[in-house]
Protein backbone atom coordinates (compact mmCIF):
# COMPACT_ATOMS: atom_id res chain seq x y z
CA UNK A 1 0.00 0.00 0.00
CA UNK A 2 1.18 3.61 -0.51
CA UNK A 3 2.41 5.95 1.68
CA UNK A 4 -0.42 8.26 2.72
CA UNK A 5 -3.28 5.91 2.31
CA UNK A 6 -5.80 5.13 4.81
CA UNK A 7 -6.97 1.73 5.09
CA UNK A 8 -10.07 0.01 6.62
CA UNK A 9 -11.45 -3.18 6.41
CA UNK A 10 -14.46 -4.49 5.32
CA UNK A 11 -17.66 -4.66 7.57
CA UNK A 12 -16.43 -1.13 9.34
CA UNK A 13 -19.51 -0.34 11.01
CA UNK A 14 -18.60 3.65 11.41
CA UNK A 15 -20.66 5.43 14.69
CA UNK A 16 -22.67 8.50 13.94
CA UNK A 17 -20.45 11.90 14.05
CA UNK A 18 -21.86 14.28 16.99
CA UNK A 19 -20.75 17.45 16.53
CA UNK A 20 -20.87 18.97 20.09
CA UNK A 21 -20.72 23.23 19.84
CA UNK A 22 -19.24 25.21 22.93
CA UNK A 23 -20.39 28.54 23.68
CA UNK A 24 -23.23 29.34 22.56
CA UNK A 25 -28.43 38.18 -7.28
CA UNK A 26 -27.04 40.18 -10.34
CA UNK A 27 -28.80 40.37 -13.53
CA UNK A 28 -27.19 38.92 -16.93
CA UNK A 29 -25.17 42.33 -17.14
CA UNK A 30 -23.51 42.52 -13.76
CA UNK A 31 -23.45 45.50 -11.64
CA UNK A 32 -20.87 47.75 -10.94
CA UNK A 33 -19.96 47.85 -7.18
CA UNK A 34 -20.11 50.86 -5.81
CA UNK A 35 -18.23 51.63 -2.08
CA UNK A 36 -21.39 52.12 0.64
CA UNK A 37 -21.65 55.83 1.38
CA UNK A 38 -21.69 57.70 4.73
CA UNK A 39 -22.92 60.59 5.76
CA UNK A 40 -21.63 63.98 3.93
CA UNK A 41 -18.21 65.39 5.92
CA UNK A 42 -17.81 61.99 7.99
CA UNK A 43 -15.37 59.24 7.04
CA UNK A 44 -16.18 56.17 5.13
CA UNK A 45 -16.02 52.77 7.63
CA UNK A 46 -13.17 50.42 6.52
CA UNK A 47 -14.97 46.86 5.81
CA UNK A 48 -13.74 43.31 6.59
CA UNK A 49 -14.40 39.62 5.71
CA UNK A 50 -13.21 36.94 7.23
CA UNK A 51 -13.68 33.69 5.04
CA UNK A 52 -13.23 30.40 6.21
CA UNK A 53 -11.82 27.63 2.85
CA UNK A 54 -11.02 23.87 3.60
CA UNK A 55 -8.28 23.68 0.96
CA UNK A 56 -5.15 26.49 0.63
CA UNK A 57 -4.03 26.69 -2.99
CA UNK A 58 -0.60 25.84 -4.30
CA UNK A 59 -0.91 28.89 -6.88
CA UNK A 60 -3.00 31.58 -6.82
CA UNK A 61 -4.05 31.29 -10.81
CA UNK A 62 -7.34 30.48 -11.99
CA UNK A 63 -5.56 28.03 -14.58
CA UNK A 64 -2.62 26.78 -12.60
CA UNK A 65 0.66 25.38 -14.08
CA UNK A 66 -0.07 22.10 -12.09
CA UNK A 67 -2.73 20.67 -10.63
CA UNK A 68 -4.11 22.51 -8.44
CA UNK A 69 -6.99 19.94 -6.83
CA UNK A 70 -10.90 20.48 -6.39
CA UNK A 71 -12.11 23.06 -4.04
CA UNK A 72 -10.01 26.33 -4.46
CA UNK A 73 -11.59 28.30 -6.67
CA UNK A 74 -13.31 30.46 -4.24
CA UNK A 75 -10.23 31.78 -3.15
CA UNK A 76 -8.70 32.01 -6.26
CA UNK A 77 -11.39 33.78 -7.77
CA UNK A 78 -10.79 36.91 -5.18
CA UNK A 79 -7.71 37.43 -7.57
CA UNK A 80 -8.66 36.60 -11.21
CA UNK A 81 -10.92 38.24 -13.63
CA UNK A 82 -11.31 36.41 -17.46
CA UNK A 83 -12.94 37.65 -20.70
CA UNK A 84 -16.38 36.97 -19.04
CA UNK A 85 -17.82 35.34 -16.39
CA UNK A 86 -21.04 33.44 -14.62
CA UNK A 87 -24.21 36.25 -15.04
CA UNK A 88 -26.15 34.05 -11.90
CA UNK A 89 -28.94 32.81 -13.80
CA UNK A 90 -26.94 30.08 -15.77
CA UNK A 91 -25.24 32.24 -18.64
CA UNK A 92 -22.34 34.19 -19.32
CA UNK A 93 -22.14 37.95 -19.15
CA UNK A 94 -18.92 40.10 -20.46
CA UNK A 95 -16.13 41.13 -17.89
CA UNK A 96 -12.74 42.43 -19.29
CA UNK A 97 -14.37 42.04 -22.49
CA UNK A 98 -17.05 45.12 -23.48
CA UNK A 99 -19.40 42.46 -25.06
CA UNK A 100 -18.75 38.87 -25.56
CA UNK A 101 -18.60 37.63 -29.19
CA UNK A 102 -22.09 36.34 -30.97
CA UNK A 103 -22.13 33.77 -33.96
CA UNK A 104 -22.73 35.02 -37.55
CA UNK A 105 -21.57 38.48 -36.81
CA UNK A 106 -17.48 39.74 -37.53
CA UNK A 107 -17.16 38.94 -33.68
CA UNK A 108 -17.88 35.19 -34.44
CA UNK A 109 -17.21 34.06 -37.52
CA UNK A 110 -17.54 30.40 -39.07
CA UNK A 111 -14.36 30.13 -41.54
CA UNK A 112 -15.16 28.47 -45.05
CA UNK A 113 -12.45 25.33 -43.81
CA UNK A 114 -14.22 24.99 -40.66
CA UNK A 115 -12.34 27.11 -38.61
CA UNK A 116 -13.61 29.96 -36.53
CA UNK A 117 -12.72 33.43 -35.37
CA UNK A 118 -13.72 35.41 -32.00
CA UNK A 119 -13.08 38.47 -31.36
CA UNK A 120 -13.07 40.74 -28.08
CA UNK A 121 -13.03 43.95 -27.13
CA UNK A 122 -11.48 45.40 -24.08
CA UNK A 123 -12.48 47.44 -21.68
CA UNK A 124 -10.86 50.50 -21.73
CA UNK A 125 -8.49 50.94 -18.58
CA UNK A 126 -7.93 48.08 -17.17
CA UNK A 127 -4.97 47.80 -15.05
CA UNK A 128 -3.19 44.98 -13.25
CA UNK A 129 -2.80 45.11 -9.52
CA UNK A 130 0.51 46.60 -9.58
CA UNK A 131 -1.37 49.31 -11.69
CA UNK A 132 0.32 48.82 -15.10
CA UNK A 133 -1.78 48.28 -18.55
CA UNK A 134 -3.44 45.24 -18.49
CA UNK A 135 -3.62 44.58 -22.62
CA UNK A 136 -4.46 42.26 -25.71
CA UNK A 137 -0.77 41.47 -25.10
CA UNK A 138 -1.19 39.75 -22.04
CA UNK A 139 -4.12 37.18 -23.77
CA UNK A 140 -1.45 36.13 -26.65
CA UNK A 141 1.05 35.89 -24.03
CA UNK A 142 -1.14 33.81 -21.84
CA UNK A 143 -2.08 31.66 -24.38
CA UNK A 144 1.72 31.17 -25.26
CA UNK A 145 2.47 30.18 -21.89
CA UNK A 146 -0.55 27.49 -21.47
CA UNK A 147 0.36 25.99 -24.77
CA UNK A 148 4.01 25.51 -24.28
CA UNK A 149 4.16 21.51 -24.14
CA UNK A 150 6.50 21.52 -21.07
CA UNK A 151 4.30 24.06 -18.82
CA UNK A 152 0.74 23.43 -20.37
CA UNK A 153 -2.18 22.08 -17.99
CA UNK A 154 -3.80 19.87 -20.59
CA UNK A 155 -6.84 21.85 -21.33
CA UNK A 156 -9.09 20.43 -24.27
CA UNK A 157 -10.22 24.63 -24.60
CA UNK A 158 -6.86 25.76 -25.27
CA UNK A 159 -5.92 22.94 -27.55
CA UNK A 160 -8.50 24.39 -29.94
CA UNK A 161 -7.08 27.37 -30.31
CA UNK A 162 -4.97 27.36 -33.10
CA UNK A 163 -3.59 31.05 -32.34
CA UNK A 164 -4.30 34.23 -29.92
CA UNK A 165 -3.31 37.64 -31.66
CA UNK A 166 -3.65 41.46 -31.38
CA UNK A 167 -3.93 44.31 -33.79
CA UNK A 168 -4.07 46.58 -30.71
CA UNK A 169 -3.77 46.90 -27.10
CA UNK A 170 -7.52 46.45 -26.70
CA UNK A 171 -8.22 44.05 -29.27
CA UNK A 172 -8.10 40.01 -29.31
CA UNK A 173 -8.80 37.37 -31.93
CA UNK A 174 -9.07 34.08 -30.84
CA UNK A 175 -8.49 31.41 -34.24
CA UNK A 176 -10.01 27.43 -33.14
CA UNK A 177 -8.72 24.78 -35.18
CA UNK A 178 -12.62 23.90 -35.59
CA UNK A 179 -16.03 25.08 -34.62
CA UNK A 180 -16.27 24.69 -30.99
CA UNK A 181 -19.71 25.92 -29.74
CA UNK A 182 -18.52 27.49 -26.18
CA UNK A 183 -16.34 30.16 -27.70
CA UNK A 184 -18.29 32.25 -26.84
CA UNK A 185 -17.98 32.14 -23.21
CA UNK A 186 -14.80 30.81 -22.31
CA UNK A 187 -15.10 31.35 -18.29
CA UNK A 188 -12.51 30.15 -16.76
CA UNK A 189 -10.70 28.61 -19.50
CA UNK A 190 -8.55 31.55 -20.88
CA UNK A 191 -7.01 33.99 -18.39
CA UNK A 192 -4.31 36.30 -18.75
CA UNK A 193 -1.18 36.66 -17.44
CA UNK A 194 1.34 39.51 -17.10
CA UNK A 195 3.51 39.59 -19.90
CA UNK A 196 5.81 42.53 -18.26
CA UNK A 197 6.40 40.16 -15.49
CA UNK A 198 6.60 37.20 -16.69
CA UNK A 199 7.40 37.36 -20.02
CA UNK A 200 11.91 37.56 -19.41
CA UNK A 201 11.57 34.35 -16.78
CA UNK A 202 9.67 32.60 -20.01
CA UNK A 203 12.28 33.45 -22.61
CA UNK A 204 15.12 31.59 -20.41
CA UNK A 205 13.82 28.45 -21.68
CA UNK A 206 14.19 27.07 -17.94
CA UNK A 207 10.44 25.38 -16.87
CA UNK A 208 11.04 24.14 -13.71
CA UNK A 209 11.92 27.66 -12.55
CA UNK A 210 8.79 29.06 -14.70
CA UNK A 211 6.78 27.08 -12.66
CA UNK A 212 8.12 27.63 -9.35
CA UNK A 213 8.32 31.74 -9.38
CA UNK A 214 7.06 33.22 -6.08
CA UNK A 215 4.73 35.29 -8.69
CA UNK A 216 2.25 32.41 -8.63
CA UNK A 217 1.93 32.14 -5.12
CA UNK A 218 3.08 35.11 -2.46
CA UNK A 219 4.05 37.67 -5.08
CA UNK A 220 0.82 37.63 -7.62
CA UNK A 221 -0.57 39.88 -9.34
CA UNK A 222 -3.61 39.94 -11.01
CA UNK A 223 -6.67 41.75 -11.98
CA UNK A 224 -9.40 40.64 -9.76
CA UNK A 225 -10.92 42.21 -6.85
CA UNK A 226 -9.31 42.11 -5.01
CA UNK A 227 -4.93 42.43 -4.33
CA UNK A 228 -3.00 39.91 -2.41
CA UNK A 229 -0.90 41.77 0.50
CA UNK A 230 -0.15 39.09 3.07
CA UNK A 231 0.22 35.04 2.88
CA UNK A 232 1.22 33.38 5.83
CA UNK A 233 1.73 29.91 4.21
CA UNK A 234 -0.55 27.04 6.53
CA UNK A 235 -2.58 29.99 8.11
CA UNK A 236 -4.21 32.82 6.45
CA UNK A 237 -4.02 35.01 3.33
CA UNK A 238 -5.43 38.62 3.33
CA UNK A 239 -6.43 40.67 0.26
CA UNK A 240 -7.26 44.54 -0.30
CA UNK A 241 -10.27 45.82 -2.56
CA UNK A 242 -8.62 46.47 -5.95
CA UNK A 243 -9.47 49.94 -6.37
CA UNK A 244 -9.43 49.28 -10.83
CA UNK A 245 -11.51 46.75 -11.16
CA UNK A 246 -13.07 46.42 -14.66
CA UNK A 247 -16.53 46.06 -12.67
CA UNK A 248 -16.04 48.57 -9.91
CA UNK A 249 -14.43 49.01 -6.58
CA UNK A 250 -15.61 45.78 -4.20
CA UNK A 251 -18.05 47.21 -1.01
CA UNK A 252 -15.22 44.96 1.13
CA UNK A 253 -12.39 46.88 2.15
CA UNK A 254 -10.37 43.94 3.38
CA UNK A 255 -10.40 39.94 3.05
CA UNK A 256 -9.01 37.54 5.60
CA UNK A 257 -8.97 33.96 3.94
CA UNK A 258 -7.80 31.23 6.59
CA UNK A 259 -7.15 27.83 5.88
CA UNK A 260 -9.27 25.26 8.09
CA UNK A 261 -8.51 21.71 6.76
CA UNK A 262 -11.08 20.02 9.41
CA UNK A 263 -14.54 20.85 8.73
CA UNK A 264 -15.79 20.17 12.34
CA UNK A 265 -13.34 23.24 13.23
CA UNK A 266 -15.13 25.37 10.67
CA UNK A 267 -17.95 25.11 12.16
CA UNK A 268 -16.81 25.96 15.31
CA UNK A 269 -15.08 28.88 14.35
CA UNK A 270 -18.22 29.97 12.34
CA UNK A 271 -20.41 29.50 15.25
CA UNK A 272 -17.94 31.26 17.68
CA UNK A 273 -17.80 34.72 15.46
CA UNK A 274 -14.27 33.54 14.32
CA UNK A 275 -15.49 33.50 10.74
CA UNK A 276 -18.06 35.07 8.86
CA UNK A 277 -18.13 33.38 5.60
CA UNK A 278 -17.51 29.81 4.98
CA UNK A 279 -17.26 28.67 1.64
CA UNK A 280 -18.33 25.08 -0.40
CA UNK A 281 -16.39 22.37 0.53
CA UNK A 282 -15.10 23.66 3.95
CA UNK A 283 -18.84 22.23 5.77
CA UNK A 284 -20.45 19.04 5.33
CA UNK A 285 -24.34 18.20 5.06
CA UNK A 286 -24.61 17.47 8.86
CA UNK A 287 -22.83 21.26 9.47
CA UNK A 288 -25.51 22.54 7.48
CA UNK A 289 -28.34 20.90 10.15
CA UNK A 290 -26.13 22.00 13.11
CA UNK A 291 -26.30 25.88 11.46
CA UNK A 292 -30.06 25.83 10.75
CA UNK A 293 -30.46 24.94 14.07
CA UNK A 294 -28.44 27.11 15.88
CA UNK A 295 -29.23 30.27 13.13
CA UNK A 296 -32.53 29.56 12.20
CA UNK A 297 -34.61 30.94 15.61
CA UNK A 298 -32.84 34.08 15.71
CA UNK A 299 -31.94 34.48 12.02
CA UNK A 300 -28.38 34.84 13.36
CA UNK A 301 -27.10 33.91 9.55
CA UNK A 302 -27.83 32.09 6.54
CA UNK A 303 -27.23 28.26 4.90
CA UNK A 304 -26.66 27.67 0.83
CA UNK A 305 -27.16 24.06 -0.28
CA UNK A 306 -26.14 23.48 -3.70
CA UNK A 307 -26.38 20.45 -5.16
CA UNK A 308 -23.40 20.45 -7.21
CA UNK A 309 -21.31 17.66 -8.18
CA UNK A 310 -21.68 13.86 -9.15
CA UNK A 311 -20.25 11.55 -6.93
CA UNK A 312 -19.66 8.59 -9.01
CA UNK A 313 -17.41 5.59 -9.07
CA UNK A 314 -14.60 4.40 -11.67
CA UNK A 315 -13.58 1.42 -12.65
CA UNK A 316 -9.78 0.50 -13.74
CA UNK A 317 -9.15 -0.32 -17.17
CA UNK A 318 -5.90 -0.02 -17.49
CA UNK A 319 -4.75 -3.98 -17.86
CA UNK A 320 -1.05 -3.29 -16.00
CA UNK A 321 -3.10 -2.34 -12.89
CA UNK A 322 -6.64 -3.73 -12.52
CA UNK A 323 -7.25 -6.18 -9.56
CA UNK A 324 -8.98 -8.25 -10.32
CA UNK A 325 -9.45 -8.59 -13.83
CA UNK A 326 -13.18 -9.83 -14.04
CA UNK A 327 -14.25 -6.08 -13.34
CA UNK A 328 -13.34 -5.61 -17.67
CA UNK A 329 -16.77 -8.10 -17.56
CA UNK A 330 -19.50 -6.13 -18.33
CA UNK A 331 -21.66 -8.80 -16.32
CA UNK A 332 -19.38 -8.11 -13.22
CA UNK A 333 -20.36 -4.56 -12.90
CA UNK A 334 -23.62 -4.59 -13.35
CA UNK A 335 -23.75 -6.72 -10.22
CA UNK A 336 -21.89 -4.01 -8.79
CA UNK A 337 -24.39 -1.13 -9.53
CA UNK A 338 -27.27 -3.16 -9.40
CA UNK A 339 -25.88 -4.08 -5.93
CA UNK A 340 -25.80 0.26 -4.83
CA UNK A 341 -28.45 1.29 -2.32
CA UNK A 342 -29.05 4.64 -2.99
CA UNK A 343 -31.43 4.59 -0.24
CA UNK A 344 -29.42 3.77 2.30
CA UNK A 345 -26.66 6.12 1.19
CA UNK A 346 -29.51 9.02 1.49
CA UNK A 347 -30.51 8.24 4.62
CA UNK A 348 -26.78 7.95 6.00
CA UNK A 349 -25.84 10.96 4.88
CA UNK A 350 -28.53 13.24 3.70
CA UNK A 351 -30.99 12.18 6.42
CA UNK A 352 -33.34 11.33 3.23
CA UNK A 353 -32.88 14.66 1.97
CA UNK A 354 -30.31 14.31 -0.84
CA UNK A 355 -30.00 14.39 -4.69
CA UNK A 356 -29.75 11.06 -4.92
CA UNK A 357 -29.56 11.58 -9.32
CA UNK A 358 -27.69 8.56 -11.01
CA UNK A 359 -26.29 10.13 -14.27
CA UNK A 360 -23.75 13.40 -14.60
CA UNK A 361 -25.69 15.72 -16.16
CA UNK A 362 -28.17 17.55 -13.68
CA UNK A 363 -30.12 21.03 -13.74
CA UNK A 364 -27.59 22.12 -11.69
CA UNK A 365 -24.29 20.86 -12.89
CA UNK A 366 -21.88 23.01 -15.06
CA UNK A 367 -19.73 20.83 -16.41
CA UNK A 368 -19.64 20.20 -20.43
CA UNK A 369 -22.29 22.64 -20.47
CA UNK A 370 -25.11 21.08 -21.97
CA UNK A 371 -27.74 23.16 -23.88
CA UNK A 372 -31.12 23.37 -22.99
CA UNK A 373 -30.67 21.30 -20.41
CA UNK A 374 -33.93 20.30 -18.79
CA UNK A 375 -34.85 18.93 -22.46
CA UNK A 376 -31.93 16.67 -22.19
CA UNK A 377 -32.65 15.13 -18.57
CA UNK A 378 -36.13 14.77 -19.93
CA UNK A 379 -34.86 12.87 -22.71
CA UNK A 380 -31.90 10.98 -21.03
CA UNK A 381 -34.83 9.32 -18.31
CA UNK A 382 -36.11 7.35 -21.06
CA UNK A 383 -33.17 6.38 -22.85
CA UNK A 384 -30.60 5.60 -20.06
CA UNK A 385 -30.39 2.17 -18.71
CA UNK A 386 -30.83 2.19 -14.95
CA UNK A 387 -30.19 -0.56 -12.58
CA UNK A 388 -32.39 -0.50 -9.62
CA UNK A 389 -31.32 -1.73 -5.80
CA UNK A 390 -31.54 -5.49 -6.10
CA UNK A 391 -29.34 -7.93 -4.70
CA UNK A 392 -30.72 -11.32 -6.27
CA UNK A 393 -30.20 -9.50 -10.09
CA UNK A 394 -26.92 -8.76 -8.74
CA UNK A 395 -25.79 -12.32 -7.50
CA UNK A 396 -27.53 -13.78 -11.04
CA UNK A 397 -25.13 -11.44 -12.79
CA UNK A 398 -22.20 -12.70 -11.12
CA UNK A 399 -23.31 -16.11 -11.41
CA UNK A 400 -23.72 -15.22 -15.25
CA UNK A 401 -20.09 -14.00 -15.31
CA UNK A 402 -18.93 -17.84 -13.92
CA UNK A 403 -18.68 -16.85 -9.95
CA UNK A 404 -19.68 -18.91 -7.47
CA UNK A 405 -19.43 -18.81 -3.52
CA UNK A 406 -15.96 -20.30 -2.61
CA UNK A 407 -15.61 -22.31 1.32
CA UNK A 408 -14.69 -18.88 2.75
CA UNK A 409 -17.59 -17.26 0.98
CA UNK A 410 -16.17 -15.32 -1.60
CA UNK A 411 -17.35 -15.35 -4.96
CA UNK A 412 -14.32 -17.33 -7.05
CA UNK A 413 -14.93 -17.83 -10.69
CA UNK A 414 -13.50 -20.81 -12.77
CA UNK A 415 -10.11 -19.28 -13.27
CA UNK A 416 -9.73 -19.04 -9.46
CA UNK A 417 -9.78 -15.72 -9.48
CA UNK A 418 -11.72 -14.34 -6.58
CA UNK A 419 -13.95 -11.38 -6.04
CA UNK A 420 -11.36 -9.47 -3.78
CA UNK A 421 -11.33 -5.36 -4.85
CA UNK A 422 -9.18 -2.38 -3.26
CA UNK A 423 -11.84 0.79 -3.42
CA UNK A 424 -10.46 3.80 -3.11
CA UNK A 425 -11.97 7.13 -1.94
CA UNK A 426 -11.94 10.57 -1.20
CA UNK A 427 -10.80 11.31 2.94
CA UNK A 428 -13.71 12.52 5.69
CA UNK A 429 -16.53 11.57 7.38
CA UNK A 430 -19.19 11.38 5.08
CA UNK A 431 -17.35 9.09 2.35
CA UNK A 432 -16.57 7.00 5.43
CA UNK A 433 -19.97 6.31 5.59
CA UNK A 434 -20.93 6.14 2.32
CA UNK A 435 -17.86 2.88 1.41
CA UNK A 436 -19.06 1.51 4.85
CA UNK A 437 -22.43 0.98 3.57
CA UNK A 438 -21.20 0.07 -0.28
CA UNK A 439 -18.45 -2.63 1.65
CA UNK A 440 -21.43 -3.83 4.04
CA UNK A 441 -23.75 -4.60 1.22
CA UNK A 442 -21.42 -6.53 -1.16
CA UNK A 443 -19.53 -8.70 1.78
CA UNK A 444 -22.96 -10.04 1.65
CA UNK A 445 -23.00 -11.18 -1.68
CA UNK A 446 -19.38 -12.57 -1.33
CA UNK A 447 -17.17 -9.53 -2.46
CA UNK A 448 -14.51 -8.95 -0.44
CA UNK A 449 -13.96 -5.43 0.04
CA UNK A 450 -11.16 -2.96 1.45
CA UNK A 451 -11.57 0.71 1.59
CA UNK A 452 -8.52 3.01 1.41
CA UNK A 453 -9.08 6.66 1.51
CA UNK A 454 -7.19 9.14 0.24
CA UNK A 455 -6.39 12.64 1.87
CA UNK A 456 -6.33 15.56 0.12
CA UNK A 457 -2.91 16.31 -0.37
CA UNK A 458 -2.31 12.70 -1.98
CA UNK A 459 -5.15 13.86 -4.40
CA UNK A 460 -2.79 16.25 -6.19
CA UNK A 461 -1.00 13.68 -7.21
CA UNK A 462 -2.94 13.03 -10.53
CA UNK A 463 -0.35 9.91 -11.91
CA UNK A 464 -0.17 8.06 -8.28
CA UNK A 465 -4.71 9.43 -8.31
CA UNK A 466 -4.54 7.26 -12.14
CA UNK A 467 -3.11 4.32 -10.86
CA UNK A 468 -5.98 2.42 -8.39
CA UNK A 469 -6.08 -1.25 -9.02
CA UNK A 470 -9.90 -1.62 -8.76
CA UNK A 471 -12.46 0.89 -8.57
CA UNK A 472 -12.43 4.68 -7.34
CA UNK A 473 -14.84 6.99 -6.02
CA UNK A 474 -14.79 10.70 -5.75
CA UNK A 475 -16.29 14.16 -7.13
CA UNK A 476 -17.56 15.76 -10.22
CA UNK A 477 -17.43 13.80 -12.88
CA UNK A 478 -19.06 14.78 -16.30
CA UNK A 479 -19.56 13.34 -20.15
CA UNK A 480 -15.23 14.17 -20.50
CA UNK A 481 -14.74 11.57 -18.05
CA UNK A 482 -15.79 8.87 -20.12
CA UNK A 483 -13.67 10.04 -23.69
CA UNK A 484 -10.27 9.11 -24.57
CA UNK A 485 -8.73 12.55 -24.63
CA UNK A 486 -9.46 12.86 -20.62
CA UNK A 487 -7.34 9.96 -20.25
CA UNK A 488 -4.50 10.92 -17.91
CA UNK A 489 -1.20 10.98 -19.87
CA UNK A 490 2.60 11.87 -19.43
CA UNK A 491 1.46 14.55 -22.42
CA UNK A 492 -1.10 15.99 -20.50
CA UNK A 493 0.70 15.45 -17.31
CA UNK A 494 -1.59 13.07 -16.20
CA UNK A 495 -4.72 15.79 -15.43
CA UNK A 496 -7.94 14.60 -17.72
CA UNK A 497 -10.42 13.08 -15.64
CA UNK A 498 -10.80 9.75 -17.15
CA UNK A 499 -8.53 8.21 -14.05
CA UNK A 500 -10.23 4.22 -15.07
CA UNK A 501 -8.98 4.77 -19.23
CA UNK A 502 -12.03 3.57 -20.26
CA UNK A 503 -11.61 3.88 -24.46
CA UNK A 504 -14.80 3.59 -26.61
CA UNK A 505 -14.46 4.77 -30.31
CA UNK A 506 -18.27 5.69 -30.64
CA UNK A 507 -18.31 7.09 -27.41
CA UNK A 508 -14.94 9.15 -28.74
CA UNK A 509 -16.91 9.97 -32.01
CA UNK A 510 -20.11 11.34 -30.10
CA UNK A 511 -17.72 13.39 -27.77
CA UNK A 512 -16.15 15.50 -30.41
CA UNK A 513 -18.78 16.07 -32.40
CA UNK A 514 -20.53 17.38 -29.21
CA UNK A 515 -17.68 19.77 -29.32
CA UNK A 516 -17.47 20.63 -32.88
CA UNK A 517 -21.55 21.01 -33.37
CA UNK A 518 -22.72 24.45 -33.30
CA UNK A 519 -26.79 23.87 -33.56
CA UNK A 520 -28.00 23.74 -29.65
CA UNK A 521 -30.68 20.94 -30.06
CA UNK A 522 -28.23 18.84 -32.10
CA UNK A 523 -25.58 19.20 -29.46
CA UNK A 524 -28.35 18.40 -26.78
CA UNK A 525 -29.34 14.74 -28.33
CA UNK A 526 -25.65 13.81 -28.90
CA UNK A 527 -25.06 13.98 -24.72
CA UNK A 528 -28.42 11.87 -23.98
CA UNK A 529 -26.44 9.39 -26.91
CA UNK A 530 -23.36 9.72 -24.42
CA UNK A 531 -25.01 9.06 -21.13
CA UNK A 532 -27.35 5.86 -22.79
CA UNK A 533 -23.91 4.55 -23.39
CA UNK A 534 -22.12 5.18 -20.40
CA UNK A 535 -25.46 3.51 -18.69
CA UNK A 536 -24.85 0.42 -20.75
CA UNK A 537 -21.37 -0.21 -20.61
CA UNK A 538 -20.37 1.21 -16.92
CA UNK A 539 -16.96 2.61 -17.60
CA UNK A 540 -17.85 4.13 -14.44
CA UNK A 541 -21.57 5.08 -12.61
CA UNK A 542 -22.89 8.01 -10.35
CA UNK A 543 -24.10 7.40 -6.72
CA UNK A 544 -25.75 10.83 -5.68
CA UNK A 545 -24.81 14.29 -6.25
CA UNK A 546 -23.20 15.99 -3.84
CA UNK A 547 -24.17 18.96 -1.31
CA UNK A 548 -21.93 21.66 -1.14
CA UNK A 549 -22.56 23.89 2.29
CA UNK A 550 -21.57 27.49 2.36
CA UNK A 551 -23.52 29.41 5.38
CA UNK A 552 -22.62 32.81 6.64
CA UNK A 553 -23.73 34.92 9.51
CA UNK A 554 -26.78 37.80 9.12
CA UNK A 555 -24.16 40.96 8.66
CA UNK A 556 -22.90 39.69 5.30
CA UNK A 557 -25.04 40.47 2.55
CA UNK A 558 -24.80 39.04 -0.73
CA UNK A 559 -23.41 35.66 -1.06
CA UNK A 560 -25.09 33.60 -4.23
CA UNK A 561 -24.84 29.83 -4.78
CA UNK A 562 -26.37 30.24 -8.65
CA UNK A 563 -23.28 29.68 -9.96
CA UNK A 564 -21.19 26.65 -9.92
CA UNK A 565 -17.57 27.82 -10.76
CA UNK A 566 -16.84 29.62 -8.10
CA UNK A 567 -19.03 30.43 -4.97
CA UNK A 568 -17.23 33.90 -4.44
CA UNK A 569 -18.15 34.54 -8.34
CA UNK A 570 -19.60 37.98 -7.44
CA UNK A 571 -17.60 38.99 -4.14
CA UNK A 572 -17.13 42.67 -5.42
CA UNK A 573 -20.98 42.94 -4.78
CA UNK A 574 -20.94 41.97 -1.06
CA UNK A 575 -21.42 43.71 1.95
CA UNK A 576 -20.60 43.57 5.39
CA UNK A 577 -23.50 46.10 7.23
CA UNK A 578 -22.52 45.20 10.77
Amino acid sequence: MEAGVKTRPIGLVLAAIVITVLGCAPARAPETGQRSGSAAGEPQRSTSLTMLVRYEPPSLAVKALRDAGAGISSTTRLFNAQLDMDDGEGGVAAYLAEELPRLNTDSWRVLPDGRMETSYRLRPNLTWHDGKPLTADDFVFAWRVYTRPLLGVGSQVLSLMEEVSSTDPRSVMIRWRQPYPDAGGLRMEFQPLPRHLLGDALDTGDPEGFVTLPFWTNEYVGVGPYRLTRWEPGALLEAAAFDGHALGRPKIDRLIVRFVPDENTALTNLLAGEGQYATGRSLRFEHAQVLKREWTPTAKGSVLLTPDTPRYTSVQFRTDFVNPQALHDLRVRKALVTSTDRQALNDAIFDGAGAMIDMFIAKHTAYDRVPDVERVISLAERAITRYPFDLRRAEEYFAEAGFRRGNDGVLINGAGERMSMEVWADAGPQYEKEQAIMADIWKGIGVETKVSFVPPARLRDNEWRSSFPALHTTSAGRLESMASVGIPTPQNRWGGSNRGSWSNAEYDRLWDAFNTTLEPSTRGDLAVQMLKMGSEELPMWVLYHNQSVSAHVAGVKGPNNSSLNSDTWNIYLWEVTQ
